[in-house]
Formats: C-alpha cells, structure tokens, sequence
C-alpha cells in the first residue's frame, strides 16, 4: 500500500479534528509511538493500523493515503469528531448524555443514505449553528442546539418519526373505538360501524408513514 502521503495528510486531519496525538491513539486503539512515528515519517504502518487510523478519524482511506490536499469540512463527520472530543473532555453526566444524544442522531443521519438536497439542508445547518465557536462548554447551550437541529429537520426538511403517523392514529382511534363500546345504551351496529372507522383511520395512518418511508423521510429521533 503506498502511504508517502499519510505523514502530511495525517498531521493536517488531526489538526483539523483538533486532536491530540494521545485523543487519536486512544480513539483508534493506536499506541501513542506508533502516531508519533507516521507522522515523522519514520515507519510504514500495516493496513490495519491505517485502517483504525482512518476509523478515529471518520475519513476514507484514500483521503488518509492520498494525494488530495486535505480540507477542512464542516459537514456531519466533522462534527460527530468534535462533539466526541468534547464529550471526552468532561465528566458530568449531564453533559455526556447531552453530547451522546448530539452524536447518536448524527450517525443515525450518517448511516442514512441522504439525497443531495437533504446532505445540504442538515450540513449547511450544520454550519449555522457554530457549535465549535461556543467559548466554553454550556449544557444548555447544547441542549438548545440539538432542539433547534432536531426542529430543522422535521420543519425544514421533513424528516418525520419512525411509525409517526400510525402511532397518533392508533392513540386517537384506539381510545375513541373503546369509549363507545363500553356504552350499553349504543346499538350494536353503530359499535361496530365506529369500530370499523377505527380501523380505517388506522389504516390510512400506516399508509401515510409507508409513504414516508419511499420517500427517505422516516428517522428515528
């Protein structure tokens, strides 16, 4: 495997991700000399080691290898590296669980095969929010920027809940179906008519989120 470039290419990505040499060993499963010795040049890692490398990094092999100018993005993997090291810098629990909620839907959009329309809309918001400017860590800061992320993205760009529309529906027509045939004083046809109605309402709703999943528009927040 030519790696001339891994030294300079690796250098300039951790830089960018704004990692320490020990933060990428221990995000990669590196040892500490092993980072140190690539980027001085002084020895030609195995596959594996790139490979775990390129993982820590969240970066494709041949941008690690390659010899494309690195450039600094501000799009999902980025971030998903930033909130990851700044989770990694705290140890209040709240902060944790507010950066892993961050993360967690990040990857959920990552692991989404996007359309072109929809990768711009999250990381031009992405952008938007400038969570690598904020001068020192607030929880609720945070916690306001995942909400404003999370509403740009069902009001924005229509990103709607796995099995919402069934779920509402089944609420609404479940409850409404057993209040009337609790009623003695109710002909048995109309129980059965309502019921049936119950079931229609059911059924559009899980139409209506099957179209949302041929759509590419179902997520799980």
């Amino acid at each position: 495997m030519e790696t001339k470039n891994l030294a300079k290419n690796l250098k300039k990505l951790r830089a960018i991700r704004g990692m320490s040499q020990e933060y990428l060993a221990d995000e990669s499963r590196v040892s500490l000399r092993t980072i140190q010795r690539i980027e001085n040049n002084e020895s030609k890692p195995t596959g594996e080691t790139i490979k775990r490398i390129g993982v820590a990094l969240d970066v494709k092999l041949t941008e690690l290898i390659g010899s494309n100018l690195v450039t600094k993005t501000n799009g999902l993997k980025a971030t998903i590296v930033f909130l990851k090291k700044q989770c990694s810098e705290t140890t209040e629990k709240s902060e944790i669980k507010t950066f892993e909620k961050f993360i967690s839907l990040l990857q959920k959009l990552k692991e989404k095969e996007l359309s072109a329309v929809q990768i711009e809309g999250v990381e031009s918001y992405i952008k938007y929010l400038e969570l690598e400017k904020i001068p020192s860590f607030s929880n609720e800061m945070y916690k306001q920027k995942l909400a404003k992320f999370k509403k740009h993205l069902k009001n924005k760009l229509y990103f709607v809940p796995n099995n919402y529309y069934t779920f509402r529906t089944v609420s609404f027509a479940f409850s409404f179906a057993i209040a009337f045939s609790v009623q003695n004083k109710i002909d048995l046809n109309i129980k059965i008519g309502v019921i049936s109605a119950a079931l229609l309402i059911i059924g559009i709703g899980m139409l209506i989120d099957l179209r949302i999943k041929r759509q590419n528009r179902s997520f799980p927040f």
